[in-house]
């Protein structure tokens, strides 16, 4: 079997070392099942990046997988509704030319699998159109739960799934909300579960913190409104002020400001940590150093960072976001209702005060064993072979 993944985003870039990660991770894995995969990233720059220019390679092998990626300026910003029907005809020319590039050396695949309905999926139609190559689609992207899916796309977007041999999402609550939020009644729509990142499981973890004295409660977020750091901040004022703990918050994003001012008036800022950018071993010494991982989003559409927590021996504490309620069991961490402040913040002292009852090397082998590369080559095979029938 050829497969060819289809990424509309900055693929391992300098601005976006991580942009990609987890395409490029699966495609790896499919490597190592004897399928030969590679992956398509056509991709519009945000209006921001105009005066950022950077180079990167538009071909490139990444352990034997290729890839090939070339980008366009964009000239408005796509939070302009309409704007988003220029830019899936600008997706769908260009992404065909750029499979059309592909092909010449690496032969036409035997199937699609594109991330993301804006603007994968536009992609894939478009080379189903001339080549006759079926697709499947996973979407990764909260935007349909959050209502922030272009309303112009809604109708265009509806034959594009329909044409899909198979249409998936990252969880089985994910995917029902999904398919509500579209009105998909004729159009089932089954989980892909994303794969746990190799180089996380193949990371060992020990009993001991790397370096701080304090308890640490950790959170890897984009600071935007759907992911509810302001709730985390209430939460951890009530239980913690002058207390000789810290909440570390790595990310960015158009929140950042706002909650910096919060921890201030909450009388938290010397216990608040931001870090606003974090390498992949950065984070990795982040995790390694914590004691437990916050999330308190409205969406999730699977939750990675959560699954990775968890694999380095976190407990997790987190509201009931469509992934979390898959990742999050009993032996692992606490589920709270969204907007329960109490008794989220009864659970961080509940875990702070070492009440909650875990084993660090038990749950990281069970997420390993749900998530890890065995159970993905298992599900992945049988979608693949199910599409292609």
């Amino acid at each position: 079997m050829h497969l060819l993944i289809v990424f509309t985003g900055e693929f391992k870039t300098k601005v976006f070392p991580l942009g990609g990660k987890f395409q490029l991770d699966q495609a790896i894995a499919l490597k190592k099942l004897g399928i030969k995969t590679g992956i398509l990233a056509p991709g519009l720059l945000s209006i921001r990046r105009m005066f950022n220019k950077y180079p990167y390679k538009k071909f490139q092998k990444y352990k034997k997988v290729p890839v090939l990626r070339d980008y366009k300026q964009n000239l408005l910003p796509a939070r302009i509704n309409i704007y988003n029907l220029w830019l899936a005809y600008r997706y769908k020319k260009f992404g065909l030319k750029l499979f059309e590039k592909y092909i010449i050396k690496h032969g036409i695949p035997d199937l699609i699998h594109c991330f993301d309905l804006r603007f994968g999926a536009f992609v894939a139609n478009e080379i189903n159109k001339k080549y006759n190559v079926p697709y499947i689609t996973t979407e990764f992207s909260s935007e349909t739960a959050e209502n922030t899916f272009p309303m112009c796309l809604k109708h265009s977007i509806m034959p594009i799934l329909k044409n899909a041999k198979l249409v998936t999402a990252a969880s089985i609550p994910f995917a029902k909300k999904f398919k509500k939020k579209l009105n998909l009644k004729n159009i089932n729509v089954s989980p892909f579960y994303p794969l746990l990142s190799p180089d996380v499981v193949k990371d060992k973890i020990t009993n001991l913190k790397l370096s701080s004295k304090k308890f640490t409660f950790l959170t890897v977020n984009r600071l935007d409104k759907n992911k509810n750091i302001k709730f985390m901040l209430i939460a951890f004022s009530k239980k913690f002020r002058k207390k000789k703990v810290e909440l570390k918050i790595v990310g960015d994003g158009p929140e950042l400001n706002k909650l910096k001012k919060l921890a201030l008036e909450l009388n938290i800022y010397k216990q608040v940590i931001f870090v606003h950018r974090a390498s992949r071993n950065k984070l990795k010494k982040e995790m390694k150093n914590a004691d437990c991982f916050l999330s308190s989003s409205y969406v999730e559409t699977f939750g990675a960072v959560l699954a990775e927590a968890i694999a380095y021996g976190l407990p997790v504490i987190s509201t009931k976001s469509e992934g979390a309620t898959e990742i999050i069991n009993k032996s692992n961490g606490i589920l709270i209702k969204h907007g329960a402040v109490k008794a989220y913040a009864n659970s961080m002292l509940k875990i702070y005060l070492k009440k909650f009852k875990y084993n660090k090397l038990k749950i990281r082998e069970d997420i390993i064993k749900r998530f890890g590369f065995e159970r993905y080559s298992k599900n992945a095979k049988k979608i693949y072979s199910n599409a292609i029938k």
